[in-house]
């Protein structure tokens, strides 16, 4: 049976490969999309999730809820040098949702606690983007939050440098107290960040060449909208290309066993100067923080994520 997952994102570009992978996946059962302001204003982040249900044609109901319009403490922080104004590489009007489909007028903190409450331990909660929803949710009502099976945060950067500054990955950094209630609230929390994330990057070479061999909206997007977020990387890194962080959240539920990972006290810096954001673990083999634990990805097996990606991505 397909597991029923639930997805919050910030819709930016990687955003949008991981939705189009979640619903090529026969092992998930996407029920439900809530957004957050993060990459791009909230209603941008609704719209480009619509965007993507229209270029997949998927014909099943999906509940998409919109969000939080800006954390829950510190003004909002976009980045839209690297997901375009528009989230989607600044060629979303090419790539207009269908007017029929509309997001439910329900807030997404509800949306979510529904889905825990229906779902339970059978639920994963995929969330690709600061956590503001996610944290508002625990604050309501955190039983049903810690009753899921899993709930799977791409975030975070321990031993490798931030992209939100020195030490900080952006989604942490936007919303640093939403990730500090999150990650200290005893739910059953899987954390993606930088150190893996950062093991993968999709060259645009390879995109030109997949998009060529498949005639079909979705790789004719793909190829459209990944182009400004790619550049932004040829700028500022010297690679024609860019990460998959977010795809490669949702291949930890697809398939955990790609995924080498260690229980960790960790929590999140809110209030520093300097260092906003930051993800502060605890590997010492006695760990002495009294905050709970959580699971963290550091090792993927490249070859085979990279194999999975292509071909769903490209089918």
């Amino acid at each position: 049976m397909p597991r029923p997952v639930l997805i919050d994102t910030d819709a930016g570009v990687d955003d949008a490969l991981a939705l189009i992978l979640a619903f090529r996946s026969p092992e998930l059962s996407v029920k439900a999309i809530t957004t957050v302001a993060g990459n791009v204003e909230v209603e941008k982040c609704t719209t480009n999730v619509l965007r993507i249900l229209n270029l997949l044609q998927v014909r099943e109901t999906v509940v998409v809820a919109q969000g939080a319009k800006s954390p829950l403490r510190k003004k909002l922080f976009t980045a839209l040098e690297v997901h375009g104004r528009d989230g989607f590489g600044n060629v979303g009007t090419k790539w207009k949702p269908v007017s029929k489909r509309s997001h439910t007028r329900i807030d997404a903190v509800e949306t979510i606690l529904t889905f825990c409450r229906r779902y339970g331990k059978k639920g994963t909660i995929v969330a690709l983007g600061p956590l503001t929803n996610i944290a508002r949710a625990m604050k309501k009502n955190t039983a049903a939050l810690k009753n899921i099976g899993s709930l799977v945060t791409m975030g975070g950067a321990f031993r490798v440098p931030g992209n939100t500054g020195p030490v900080a990955e952006f989604n942490y950094y936007v919303d640093p107290e939403a990730a500090h209630i999150v990650l200290n609230s005893g739910a059953p929390v899987t954390v993606v960040p930088l150190d893996l994330t950062e093991q993968i990057v999709l060259m645009r070479r390879e995109v030109e060449y997949r998009a060529a061999r498949r005639a079909s909206p979705v790789a004719a997007a793909v190829k459209d909208f990944t182009r400004f977020y790619m550049q932004y990387h040829k700028t500022k890194d010297g690679f024609f290309g860019g990460y998959v962080h977010d795809p490669t959240a949702v291949a930890a539920v697809i398939e955990p066993k790609l995924f080498w990972t260690r229980r960790v006290h960790i929590d999140v810096e809110a209030t520093g100067e300097w260092t906003r954001g930051m993800t502060v673990a605890d590997f010492r083999r006695t760990p002495r923080f009294g905050i709970p634990a959580v699971q963290v990805a550091f090792k993927v097996d490249r070859e085979r994520f990279l194999k999975l990606f292509h071909e769903r991505i490209w089918k």
